[in-house]
């Protein structure tokens, strides 16, 4: 088949689905492009590299989405925060705390009530039910 003939192809993604036209060389760009996405071919799972390759007929169902990933692997932890408009509770990961404190230079994390450096947070040992807040540092003294 011309490589050229435009196929219909739905498309999904976070903010929902659409249908796009391609051709078959687009299609496989797009696809490798993503490495996480999934290709349907008449809702047959392929592989991204093949379809390049691949002998499509026309009026073929084509379906890309991202792939999904079932399971939490990472531990969560619920993290107290504090900024000017008062306090909330966010679960995260280690990673993710890590990545707050971090970015945010001024920030204090405490767990179990003892004051930690930013920079130490992801390689810390924490344990389920640890007790972690975030805030903005406290500045102290008088202003003229």
């Amino acid at each position: 088949m011309d490589k050229k003939t435009l196929f219909n192809v739905e498309v999904a993604d976070q903010s929902g689905h659409s249908v796009v036209q391609m051709n078959q060389d687009e299609i496989a760009s797009k696809a490798t492009s993503d490495n996480s996405a999934w290709v349907f071919v008449n809702d047959q799972l392929v592989s991204a590299a093949d379809i390049a390759d691949m002998n499509l007929e026309e009026g073929s169902r084509i379906r890309m989405m991202p792939g999904l990933v079932g399971g939490n692997d990472a531990p969560t932890f619920v993290v107290q925060t504090a900024d000017s408009t008062g306090h909330s509770e966010v679960v995260m990961t280690q990673a993710e705390i890590a990545s707050k404190a971090t970015s945010d230079n001024s920030a204090w994390v405490f767990v179990n009530d003892q004051l930690v450096s930013a920079a130490d947070i992801a390689d810390m040992n924490l344990e389920e039910g640890s007790r972690i807040r975030m805030m903005p540092g406290l500045v102290g003294g008088l202003y003229c």
